[in-house]
């Protein structure tokens, strides 16, 4: 199912103006013409509307650490993952470092 563009500044300020005249949502959707759960979603959060939410868990292996194990592996390549941990001061386990090279 594809989903519909986002709303624009327009229908914002008219969703917010129908709203505060003490309009329903079901009457907003049909005078703004979209759908009645778009109206909830914005009216719930107004500023979140349009923002993407993270998915996921979060990386273990920041950007600044994913360059210094890169740098340390490409000074001394015959190093192992535990001893890629103690120079970098990484504060995950050694497979995580394995996993990320």
């Amino acid at each position: 199912m594809a989903k519909a563009k986002k709303l624009t500044v327009f229908e914002r300020g008219r969703i917010v103006e129908l709203h505060k005249q003490g309009l329903s949502q079901r009457a907003i959707a049909a005078e703004v013409g979209r759908s009645k759960t778009v109206i909830l979603h914005f009216l719930k959060d107004p500023q979140g509307y349009g923002t993407k939410k993270s998915s996921g868990r979060p990386k273990k292996i920041s950007p600044a650490l994913s360059r210094r194990i890169r740098m340390a592996v490409r000074q001394d390549t015959g190093q192992s993952s535990s001893q890629i941990k103690a120079i970098t001061g990484a504060d995950c386990s050694p497979i995580t470092i394995r996993r990320h090279l």
